[in-house]
C-alpha cells in the first residue's frame, strides 16, 4: 500500500489538507489538519507532573517545565544531570559524569561507586579511604596505581586515508586486573584519563601481571561488552563459529615493570585497534543504558587481523558462547588492510544496529545496499537509524569508513558525499518508495538537531508502535539479489516489518512540533510524510 502526502490513512487524496489555507493562516491549518495531536495540550499535561525545578530523566536529561511547557536538555560531553539535595531542581554539571564501576570518596566519606552514569553511595563502616584513583572501604593494602593508553590513527585532513602518524590516546573504561602467580587479587576500571589503581599482593613476584583487558562490566562482576580475537584466519562464511582459542583483546605487563614505570603503553603492534573499537563499543553500551535506563544485549566485537567476513562489517542478534561467556549479540569487522577498525564512524554505526536490536525492532531486511542507491523502506530505515546513531553517539554529522582500498566520507548535515551524487526521495512516490539510506540518517539527524534534546527519539524507537505488528503503515519486507548495482529478483513477502513512516508517526503522536518535523522531511519537495495526519496507535 502507498500512502501519499497529504491524505488520511489509505484515503487516495493527492492534495494537501494545507492547500485550503493561506500559508500564514495557522488556526486554518490546525482546523483542516486535525489528524495531529494538540501539542501544547499534551506537552502541559505532560509537565503537570514534573517536580518544582525539574528533574534528571536518566544521567544525562535535564526534564523541567518553562512557562508551562515541557522542555527537556541534553547535556554536553563530560556534564552529566545533578538534582539538588534541597530540592532547587535540576542542572547539567561540568565533571559530573562518571566512567562506569569507578569508585571514590565523598566529601562527607562515604564511598561512592558509579553506576549507570551516576554516583551512589556504598555500604562502608570501615569509613572511605581514598588511594589513587579509587575510593576503598577500609585500608586497601598495598596498590599499583598507573595509567593506561594506546596508539591509534584517525582520519588525515582531507579524509583521503589514516593519518601516517600515531597518536597517543586514554584508554578509558578498560577493565584492569591484578594477578598473583595465576590469581586473581583484584579488578579495577581506567577512569576518563586512563588512570587505574589495583591492589598488589604484599609480595610482588617475577610472575606477578597486571592486564587490560578490552571489556566492560554491564553490572559489577559481569563483563557485557567485549572486543576479542575470534581465533580464526583468514576468509570466513557467516555464520561461523570462533574457533578454540577465541580471547578477549587483553594487554599484559609485569607488576615489578610497572612498579618501576606505572604505564601500559598499548602499541599498534600489540593490537591497538581492538582498543580502539572498545572505545567504539563502550560509547554505544553506556550511551543508549542512559538513554533508556537499562542496558542492551551482552555483545561482543569479534576482530582478528588478518580475518575478514563474507558480510565485510556486520551485526546480528546472534548467541554464542565464546571467550568466557555467552553473548547474546555479535558485530564483525574486517581485519584486512583497510584498517577500518580506526573507523569509529563505522563501528558506531554497527552498533547502531545493536542499539535498535536491544531496545527496539529492526525490520530485518537485510541484503546487499550501496551509498546513493535507493533502498526498500525496511533496510532504509535500519541502516539510516545505525548511521544517525554513529553520527548521535559521537556528535558529529561526518560518517567516514575505508573499503576495498579507498576512503569515503558523508555528512549529514550538509548532505554533501564524496563519491556519490545524494538521491532524494520524490513526494510523488509515497512514503513506501525506495530510499536512501543516508537520507533517512539526514532527515534523522535534522529531527535530533531541531530541539534541544534527542531523548524523544530514543524513546521513539522503544515505543509500543515501534515494536507491534503489524505497524500502522502496512509495511511488508522484500527479498531480493543485487547484480550490477541493480535490484533483481525482487519479492515481497507477507511479513510485517516497520519503516521510516512508522517511526514519524510515533513521534508526532508523542508531540513532536510539526513544523520541525516538516523541516526535516520537506514534504512538498523531498519525503512527502503528512505531519498533520499522523498515524496513532
Amino acid at each position: 500500500m502507498t500512502l501519499l502526502a497529504c491524505g488520511g490513512a489509505g484515503s487516495g487524496e493527492e492534495t494537501s489538507c494545507d492547500a485550503a489555507c493561506e500559508a500564514s493562516d495557522e488556526a486554518c491549518r490546525l482546523a483542516a489538519c486535525s489528524g495531529a495531536p494538540d501539542e501544547s495540550v499534551k506537552a502541559q499535561a505532560d509537565c503537570s507532573a514534573l517536580p518544582t525545578g525539574g528533574r534528571c530523566l536518566g544521567p544525562r536529561v535535564v526534564e523541567r517545565c518553562a512557562d508551562g511547557q515541557l522542555s527537556r536538555v541534553d547535556c554536553a560531553a563530560g556534564e552529566a544531570c545533578v538534582e539538588s539535595e534541597s530540592g532547587g531542581g535540576a542542572r547539567c554539571e561540568v565533571g559530573a559524569a562518571c566512567v562506569e564501576s569507578t569508585s571514590r570518596c565523598s566529601a562527607t566519606g562515604a564511598v561512592e561507586r558509579c553506576s549507570a552514569g551516576r554516583w551512589l553511595e556504598e555500604p562502608c563502616e570501615a569509613g572511605c579511604v581514598a588511594e589513587g584513583n579509587r575510593g576503598w572501604c577500609g585500608a586497601p593494602g598495598r596498590t599499583l596505581s598507573g595509567i593506561a593508553r594506546y596508539e591509534r590513527r584517525l582520519p588525515d585532513a582531507a579524509f583521503h586515508d589514516w593519518t601516517s602518524e600515531t597518536e597517543w590516546v586514554p584508554a578509558r573504561g578498560f577493565l584492569v586486573a591484578s594477578f598473583q602467580a595465576g590469581s586473581l587479587i583484584d579488578l579495577g576500571v581506567t577512569d576518563g584519563v586512563g588512570r587505574f589503581t589495583v591492589r598488589l599482593p604484599t609480595e610482588v613476584g617475577p610472575e606477578d601481571l597486571v592486564v587490560v583487558y578490552a571489556a566492560g562490566q554491564g553490572k559489577k562482576g559481569t563483563v557485557d561488552y567485549a572486543v576479542a580475537d575470534p581465533g580464526l584466519s583468514g576468509a570466513q562464511v557467516l555464520p561461523v563459529t570462533p574457533g578454540a582459542s577465541a580471547r578477549l583483546w587483553s594487554w599484559a605487563r609485569p607488576t615489578q615493570a610497572l612498579l618501576e614505570s606505572p604505564v601500559v603503553a598499548i602499541e599498534e603492534s600489540e593490537g591497538s585497534g581492538a582498543a580502539a573499537v572498545f572505545e567504539a563499543v563502550s560509547a554505544a553500551w553506556n550511551s543508549t543504558r542512559e538513554r533508556y535506563g537499562r542496558t542492551g544485549l551482552p555483545v561482543v566485537a569479534w576482530l582478528g587481523f588478518g580475518t575478514t567476513w563474507s558480510c565485510g562489517a556486520c551485526f546480528a542478534p546472534w548467541q554464542v558462547t565464546a571467550a568466557g561467556r555467552r553473548w547474546g549479540a555479535q558485530l564483525w569487522l574486517p581485519g584486512d588492510a583497510d584498517a577500518a577498525w580506526w573507523s569509529e564512524a563505522m563501528v558506531l554505526h554497527e552498533l547502531g544496529h545493536w542499539a535498535m536490536a536491544s531496545h527496539g525492532t529492526s525490520p530485518s531486511e537485510g541484503g546487499p545496499h550501496y551509498v546513493g542507491v535507493p533502498t526498500f523502506p525496511g533496510q532504509a530505515w535500519s541502516e539510516g537509524w545505525a548511521t544517525w546513531f554513529s553520527s548521535d553517539t559521537r556528535g558529529n554529522p561526518r560518517y567516514y569508513d575505508r573499503q576495498g582500498g579507498t576512503m569515503f566520507w558523508l555528512d549529514l548535515e550538509t548532505r554533501s558525499p564524496e563519491l556519490a551524487s545524494w538521491s532524494r526521495p520524490r513526494p510523488e512516490e509515497g512514503l513506501l518508495q525506495p530510499i536512501e539510506e543516508n537520507e533517512v540518517a539526514a532527515m534523522l539527524y535534522r529531527l535530533g538537531t531541531g530541539t534541544s534534546s534527542r531523548q524523544a527519539m530514543y524513546e521513539a524507537l522503544a515505543a509500543p508502535s515501534m515494536n507491534l505488528a503489524p505497524w500502522a503503515r502496512g509495511y511488508r519486507k522484500h527479498t531480493w539479489r543485487m547484480v550490477e548495482g541493480k535490484q533483481v529478483d525482487v519479492v515481497e513477502t507477507a511479513e510485517a516489518a516497520p519503516c521510516l513512516a512508522d517511526f514519524l508517526d510515533t513521534l508526532m503522536c508523542k508531540g513532536y512540533p510539526r513544523a520541525l518535523m516538516d523541516a526535516a522531511t520537506e514534504p512538498t519537495v523531498a519525503y512527502p510524510y503528512p505531519s498533520h495526519d499522523p498515524l496513532c496507535r
